[in-house]
Parts: structure tokens; sequence; C-alpha cells
């Protein structure tokens, strides 16, 4: 009895790992060619109806209560394969072979494609489905990109047929990539949209201390409920949006059965023929259990100039039946940018995975934890040691991974990429860094109608001398007027967090006539609204101190006050007409103004990326709107006018389903007092019979036509991007846009010497853009045309166009 009992204790002991290892089953699903992982790939045990799928990697992991005999693989665009288990497990590698199929012209159903009643349910359901409709939610993210060089045509080559250099390529990229980096990211969500995302560690190959973090998680939408779903900046349509079924065909390629009897749909979908529209193409896998998305897989329907982008996610059920993403593909193919050996030249690739662990749905959050910024990253958090490190990464790092970590961050050693990095971050800001100083950009050459060429130097100390106080001064000389212009300045930040900030500053420099100028002006030389800048005629010698102080008040608000004393001499044989106090008139050509300044600008739902040195935008979905009110003071330090001065302006830009984008700016001043030419309003033309294109001005009408006190003006943009014409090799971007303008004057009789036009019966004109004609890469070149009409129409027709070249940039 002791041996039958003993004899059967040690069948029992070794038939139970036998019979796991034939009931539970794992491995990988894999290109043939290529070798990337296949993500959602259907697998049927037995060739029955039950199965899974493989993950975004490529993995999957199997459990049958019957002993696991096959397993049939399938995938759109792949041949189907049945794998017997016994030559299975010698190698858990699977490869299967790309086949090229196209989707149906035309597909006849009985009734109805039996793709949209799935569908419309899925539709119907988006609200429940959506993780963003949750009251609250957390996880924890792992991310990590990999850039390296599309190879395809190189790696299948034969050896023999490879010359020195693609056999060095093919030998580098066979051991490393170009470039690795990885984050772990903490996010909490409160309904209904505050959102907090902290950053606790940050590496990046080749960086000590990286300057900016590359957060894959902000380059698609988390969540593929929303109407238009977000990749790279750019919008496209969601096949699961109301009304989708008439833009996109969609198609059953096949069915499978969850353990739970749950039926999954996988169907693929692209824009029906002869739509032209924002459109994606891809595989989608909609589960019964809630008609919820199991799997995405999306890119744009027709391959972006720049850079395209494919992505993919993956959603799992959790304990409250709530479905919610668990992981996330991104995978870029960068166009423009080439790897070169010798004289092949190579696309780079970016390949990014996040990964969601620790989710918890509901948790008690209250608004107090959610900061002003909404992506903060911790000071420390490029210095978390391996252990930290391995704590959170799903997977161990591969060999490639180490190997490109270790050859890059030796590279990035002996070449500094730190001080490479933080001085690319200073020529964005328009400074070119050498040491502790910073050479402006700005102030080395540009040219204006007024001055002509401009050459100068200007100088200011940046973080190396210290991380909160700058000093700085220019010299310049202009070779059309004849003069030069100099001046200093000196910036003291207080407080980071809440941005508070000091600066004074002094120049004797030329300003424009009857310009508008908020505190936060932004002088990038690629904001279009600055090529104005070129066009300018008429500019005052001015003498000017300011002193100025910069808070952010609430999350959304910053404010701004000041002080400014200007003496400004006048342009030209311009004269003001003053009565004195008996009578008589006298005539002045010099002016002093000493101004109180209070200003806000309000940005509603405005994210931030904060680092441990900056503070950095990230936009806002809602209106921008600016305020800023002067005081004219008569009698200190001078000044002799009184006046009240509002200024506002408010912007905003949104996109419309199968529309485009429309985007609108206000401008409206008010001046309670009579004031000299140089500080009234001067009309924001942009004229000439052929020149560069600035948007938020009148393109046909003349540099300082009108005048005014007081004054509104409206610009309305709507650019259709590629949807009104689009074809294989000419895809042009059409926008029309139409400027409104009224104003008046008070006592235009008071400007002697000046041809004075007012606004009383309204400027109006109209044109259309078609930009992208040329795409240059950095940026693209396009043409408008422009037309006055209305009250204030030319006599002569042709003098009432204006033509334009437009040059828009991608970022």
């Amino acid at each position: 009895m002791i041996r039958k009992h003993l004899l059967f204790f040690i069948y029992l002991f070794f038939s139970l790992p036998l019979f796991s290892q034939q009931n539970i089953i794992s491995g990988k699903v894999i290109d043939n060619d290529t070798k990337e992982p296949l993500a959602f790939v259907n697998i049927i045990i037995n060739n029955g109806k039950y199965g899974g799928t493989s993950d975004i990697d490529g993995k999957f992991k199997l459990s049958s209560s019957q002993h696991i005999k096959t397993l049939n693989f399938s995938y759109v665009g792949y041949q189907s394969k049945i794998f017997n288990v016994v030559d299975f497990e010698k190698k858990n590698i699977i490869k299967l072979k790309r086949i090229e199929i196209a989707l149906p012209e035309f597909v006849v159903f009985p009734i109805e494609n039996p793709a949209h009643r799935i569908i419309n349910n899925a539709v119907a359901n988006k609200k429940t489905n959506n993780p963003e409709n949750l009251k609250s939610f957390s996880y924890t993210a792992y991310d990590k990109m990999i850039f390296t060089a599309d190879l395809d045509s190189l790696m299948f080559k034969d050896t023999a047929l490879l010359d020195t250099s693609e056999m060095q390529v093919r030998k580098f990229f066979t051991e490393k990539n170009i470039f690795i980096l990885e984050t772990i990211t903490k996010r909490k969500f409160l309904a209904p949209d505050h959102n907090s995302e902290k950053v606790i560690a940050t590496k990046m190959s080749g960086f000590h201390d990286p300057v900016f973090v590359f957060m894959i998680s902000q380059m698609q939408s988390t969540s593929f409920y929303d109407d238009v779903i977000k990749i790279m900046d750019k919008n496209y349509i969601n096949p699961i949006s109301k009304g989708s079924t008439k833009k996109y065909f969609f198609l059953i390629e096949d069915t499978t059965y969850t353990v739970k009897d749950d039926t999954v749909f996988i169907i693929s979908y692209r824009p029906r023929k002869n739509t032209n529209f924002d459109a994606l193409k891809g595989v989608l896998s909609i589960n019964s259990n809630a008609w919820a998305i199991q799997n995405v897989i999306a890119g744009p329907a027709i391959e972006e100039s720049g850079i395209s982008a494919k992505i993919q996610q993956r959603y799992e059920q959790m304990e409250n039946s709530q479905w919610f993403p668990v992981q996330l593909n991104t995978n870029l193919i960068l166009n423009n940018a080439k790897v070169s050996s010798g004289k092949k030249a190579y696309r780079l690739l970016g390949i990014g995975k996040s990964y969601l662990e620790d989710i918890v749905l509901n948790p008690n959050l209250v608004k107090k934890e959610f900061k002003r910024s909404e992506i903060e990253v911790k000071a420390n958090a490029h210095k978390q040691s391996n252990v930290f490190w391995e704590n959170y990464r799903p997977n161990e790092l591969s060999e490639k991974d180490k190997q490109t970590y270790e050859f890059i961050d030796s590279l990035g050693k002996a070449k500094n990429f730190d001080l490479m990095a933080k001085s690319f971050e200073s020529i964005m800001l328009g400074n070119i860094p050498w040491g502790f100083i910073d050479f402006n950009i700005d102030k080395f050459m540009h040219y204006n109608s007024f001055e002509g060429y401009y050459l100068g130097l200007g100088l200011q100390s940046n973080k190396r001398l210290s991380k909160y106080f700058k000093l700085g001064g220019y010299w310049g000389y202009g070779f059309m007027d004849k003069s030069a212009k100099y001046g200093f300045n000196s910036n003291l930040l207080i407080d980071r967090h809440s941005e508070l900030e000091v600066d004074f500053s002094y120049c004797n420099d030329l300003l424009s006539s009857g310009n508008v100028n908020f505190f936060d002006v932004n002088a990038s030389i690629i904001n279009p609204e600055n090529f104005r800048e070129f066009l300018i005629k008429r500019m005052n010698n001015t003498e000017s101190w300011n002193a100025n102080l910069k808070l952010r008040l609430f999350k959304y608000m910053k404010f701004y006050t000041g002080i400014t004393h200007n003496i400004v001499d006048a342009y030209g044989d311009y004269k003001y007409k003053i009565a004195d106090k008996d009578g008589a008139f006298h005539y002045k050509n010099t002016f002093n103004f000493t101004e109180l300044k209070l200003g806000i600008r309000y940005a509603y739902k405005e994210s931030f990326l904060e680092t441990k040195n900056s503070k950095v935008s990230l936009g806002t979905n809602y209106p921008i709107v600016k305020f800023l009110y002067t005081r004219g003071l008569n009698g200190f330090l001078n000044g002799e006018y009184s006046f009240n001065r509002y200024d506002l302006k408010i912007e905003d830009s949104f996109y419309m389903k199968y529309f485009g984008e429309f985007s609108f700016n206000l401008t409206a001043g008010y001046i309670d007092g009579d004031l000299p030419y140089c500080n009234l309003y001067n009309g924001n033309g942009s004229y000439r019979t052929f020149t560069i294109y600035a948007p938020n001005s009148f393109a046909t009408m003349r540099m300082n036509e009108f005048l005014s006190n007081k004054y509104v003006a409206l610009y309305f943009k709507h650019d259709f991007g590629k949807l009104l014409f689009r074809t294989k090799y000419f895809k042009p971007e059409i926008a029309l846009a139409t400027n409104i303008a009224f104003g008046s004057l008070n006592n235009p009789e008071k400007h002697i010497n000046s041809d004075i036009k007012t606004l009383e019966k309204g400027y109006y004109e109209s044109g259309i853009l078609i930009n992208n004609i040329l795409n240059l890469g950095v940026y693209s070149v396009g043409v408008a045309g422009f037309y006055r009409y209305g009250p204030y129409s030319l006599d002569k027709t042709s003098d009432n166009f204006a033509w334009k070249f437009t040059l828009t940039f991608p970022f």
C-alpha cells in the first residue's frame, strides 16, 4: 500500500508540469522579414473557437482546459498558419509572412454591411467605455522609445552584394540603435479635466542631464474614444464616431471568442473611395462585452511627407468591468531625417512603447493634489539608480538596448551632448551660447523698410552665470536711416513656480508708430506674424526706460505691471498741434510719455511642462485673452499727457470634423484722450504688390494708411488643409481668410503734415491662401492673393489686389 501511494505521488508530481506545459503555452509572433513583433494576432486553439491574441509586443500566453495540439495564427495582411504544438515547443518564435492585399472597391452585402451594426454599437457605448469619463483614475506609465534606421532592403540583401559602407551600416544596426530613451510617469486624473503627470525617472542615451523630456504619451491620444484622434499634433476623424459609416469602409476580417464566451470582431477600416478627409486606416478589435475597443491599430490613410506615425493600443477589462488602456505603441517614420553612409541614405525610424501598470479606477482624489503644471519633472528624475529602473521596467533591457546605452553614452561624453543640447535650446530661443554669455541672433542683422539693413551685436548672460538673474546689452546700426541704436536690460527671477520676476531696461532705438504691444510678445523669427516687421516704413527715434513685474496670480492667469518713460522724436516732418491756455497754438515734434501699465493674460485650462530649470506651455483648447490698461501720467517724470488706454486681444482656433481648422483673432483698443500719432493705432497694414504674408494683418491696407484712437479688428481664417484637393504627388493646403476693421479718430486736424484717413465705414478684405505648394521639410512655401472691397476700395481695380508668398513651419 505504501509503495502504491508513493508511485501515485511520483506520477502526480511529474505529470502536473507536463499537463501544465500542454495546457499553458506562450511565445511571440513576429514578421518573417523585418523580425518586428506583430500586435493583436488572432490565435485559435485546436481549430476550435477559443483562443486569444498577441499583445502589443507580439507576445502571447494561452491556457486551455483541453490538451493543446495546434495553434492557428491569423492576421490581417499576413498568411494564416497552423502550428503543431510539438513543433512549436522546439522554438517559441512564430513567423508570419506578409501578403499584398487591397481592400475591395465594392462589396455586395445582403441587406446591410454587418460591420456597421458592430461599429454603431461601439459608437453608442463610447461614453460608458471612455476612461476619460471616469470620476478619477491613476496609473504608472513606463515609456521607452528607440530610434533606428529603416534598413528593410539592406537587411535582406545578399551579403556578397553589399559594399563596404553597407556592411558597416548593417553591422552597426544589428548590434545597436541610434538612440534610446526611457521615462517613468505617475499620472492622476480627476473629472472633469484635472490632470497631473509626474515624471519620476528619465533616462536618455548620451545625456547625463537631459534638458528636455520626450513624452511618448503626448504623441497620441491615450483613449481612442474621442471624435477626433490626435497623432503627432495632427487631427484625424475617429472611425468610432457618429456618422463614420458614411465616411469609412468597414470589413469584418475575422471573429474570435474569449474564454468568457465574448465575441471579438476584427474589423479593418479605411476611408471610402472618392472621399477626402483627415482619415485613418487600420484594424479594430471590438469586444461584444460592452461593445468596447479591445485592440486598435491606426495610422494616416495617406502617408504624411514629414513625419508619418502609426499607433497601436491594447485595452483590458478591469475588475469593475471598465475597459482601460494597458499598452500603447507609437511608431514614427521621419521621412526628412536620414542616416547616411557612403552614397546611401536611410530613413530614421522611431519605435515607442508605453506600458500602463498599477491602474486604480475611481481613487479618492481631491483638487488640491493637482498643481499648476500638468506635467512636472522631478529634480532628481535623471539620477535614478539601476535598481529603481528594474522595478518599473516590464521587460529587461535587451543586449541591443544595453549596447546602445553603452556606445551612445561614451559618444555623448566625448562629444559633450549635454552642452550641445543646451546650445540647441538656446538657439531655439534666439540665442547662440558662448560660455556664460549668449549672443542674441535677432541683434546680428535684420531688415525693414525704414532702417534698411541693420547690423549689430547683442549679448546677455545665461544660466551658467546665474539661474536667477540676467544682464544684457546691444548695439546696432541701420544703413538706410544712418543711425546707431543701443540699450541694456536686466532681469531677476524671484520665484520660478509663481513665475515672479522683475526686469529693467533702457534703450535708444527706433520704435514703429501706432503699434500695439502686449507684455508677452513672441519675438521668434519663425512666428509668421513678425514678418510684418520687414515692411514697416514709419519709425520714431525713442529713448525709453522700462521697469516691469510679472507674476502668475492664478493657475491660468498671468499678471503684468510696469512703468515706462519714453521720449519720442516724431517721424519725418510730422507735428502735433496743441492749444495753450490762452488759446494760442503751437506745434510739437518731440513728446514725453510716462505710463503706468497693468495687464493680464488669461488662458483657461492651459497646461504646462515644468522641469527644474524651465516651464513650457503645452497650450490650451480655449481662447487666450490678453488685456492691457495704460494710464498716462501728466507731470510725473516729465510726462506730458494724461489719458486712459485699453487694449484687448482674443485669439482661438479649433478643429471642425471634415472641414478643417477655423481660427479667429480679435483686437480692439480705446484711448480717451488726444495723443500724437506715435501713440495711436495705425491700422496694422502689410501691403506690398508682392511680398511675404503676415497673418493677423491687413494684406491690402497700405502701411500707416489709417489712424484711430479707437478701433476693432477681426481676422478670420479657415484652413481646409488638404481636404479640398489632394493627389499622390501634389497636396496643397487651401485656406480662406477675411479681415474686417472699424475705427475713428478724435480731432484729426491736430495732426500736421500727415495724410490722415479713418475707418468709420468699415474696411473689408478677403483672400485665398494655397500653402504647401513646395515642401522643403523644415518649412513649406505657398502663394496667396487678397482683394480689398467695400467703402475703402480703390478706384483702380488692380490696386485692390495684394499678392503674397507664404512660409509655414511644421512646429
